[in-house]
């Protein structure tokens, strides 16, 4: 897993993979994505005799720091004769897991999985004949604090863990055209997360402790589809914008004099079909059906949360930006066609 980051560094390693991507165009990398808008951009750039700069780099606002959302939550403590004690209704094993050296850090994925744990498994000590009634009260009360305090462990496992906050950092590729890779087995995740927080809503601990948040961050972690995602839309809408920019500073009426049909037009009409609707427009049109699929139920997930707004600025701005983006640049070939008739 990866180690936590000081929101500065992150900055700086945001911006520095956003450079890395550039170079990554200017260079023709193996980046399939980027090499494809590379391709359309320098074909654009040759048939108008125009020189067309790459992006700058993007810029990303860090995420909230480790600090600022960790929700501080005091320890309960049971005496070991208590401990003990508890072995007649099978909770002893439970707690000693937590009292042990690697219990005692846990990571939050496998907090909550211990507190969701107990709270099931207090639950029958309750009414245990074998279990003193002084210990019971006491037990009673245990399970009572832990159900006010769940939220903040959920709270404390949605933004402080590792693979989930990897998630939300942008990837150093973007998602490969003409590929669904991963996008099935990210929506199963973050299913089987939001059924998780419902069943803590409804206080079903039951249902709730049978679901373990561990494998939905496997799931997560194995296929980086949202690290992708974020970086596609982001990268996607800042290339386009400044094509989009470039484009618009070429007079249309020297392209094509007097609006009359020539080699170029054929050349740009053929750019047009094979190059921009047949590639770049299938890619945007691949990425907005995983950001479909895929962003409502991130937003569901980190509804309220502190790390809410960040997610809208990774996924939803630049998801918005690139379609009004990719409007322009329609709205630029409409004009191409007319002062540029084919044959």
């Amino acid at each position: 897993m990866a180690k936590f980051y000081s929101s500065n560094r992150l900055h700086h390693l945001t911006k520095l993979l956003s450079l890395i991507a550039v170079i990554c165009v200017a260079s023709g990398c193996s980046d399939p994505a980027l090499s494809l808008m590379d391709d359309y951009t320098k074909r654009l750039g040759r048939t108008l005799a125009l020189e067309i700069e790459e992006p700058k780099p993007l810029d990303l606002p860090p995420l909230p720091s480790i600090t600022t959302t960790r929700a501080d939550i005091p320890d309960s403590s049971i005496s070991l004769v208590e401990l003990v004690a508890t072995r007649a209704c099978g909770l002893d094993v439970l707690l000693g897991e937590r009292n042990s050296s690697l219990g005692k850090v846990m990571s939050p994925s496998q907090r909550l999985k211990y507190e969701l744990e107990f709270l099931k498994q207090v639950q029958p000590c309750l009414t245990d004949p074998a279990i003193t009634p002084d210990l019971q009260q006491k037990l009673s009360g245990l399970a009572l604090e832990k159900t006010t305090q769940i939220d903040k462990h959920w709270q404390n496992f949605l933004q402080q863990d590792e693979t989930l906050r990897q998630q939300l950092h942008p990837s150093r590729t973007l998602s490969a055209p003409n590929s669904v890779a991963g996008v099935v087995e990210t929506m199963q995740a973050l299913h089987s997360l939001l059924g998780l927080k419902q069943h803590i809503l409804e206080q079903n601990w039951q249902k709730a402790s049978q679901i373990n948040p561990e494998l939905a961050l496997e799931a997560l972690y194995k296929a980086n589809t949202l690290s992708q995602l974020q970086q596609s839309l982001r990268f996607s809408q800042h290339w386009l914008q400044n094509l989009n920019q470039q484009l618009e500073q070429v007079d249309v009426n020297l392209i094509c004099p007097a609006a009359k049909h020539s080699d170029k037009a054929d050349i740009l009409h053929t750019i047009l079909l094979q190059y921009f609707i047949a590639k770049v427009q299938v890619y945007f049109a691949q990425t907005d059906s995983a950001y479909q699929q895929l962003y409502p139920l991130l937003q569901q997930l980190y509804q309220g949360t502190t790390l809410a707004q960040s997610i809208q600025q990774r996924f939803e701005a630049p998801n918005t930006a690139l379609k009004a983006e990719l409007k322009r640049h329609v709205i630029w070939w409409k004009a191409i066609q007319q002062q540029c008739p084919k044959s």
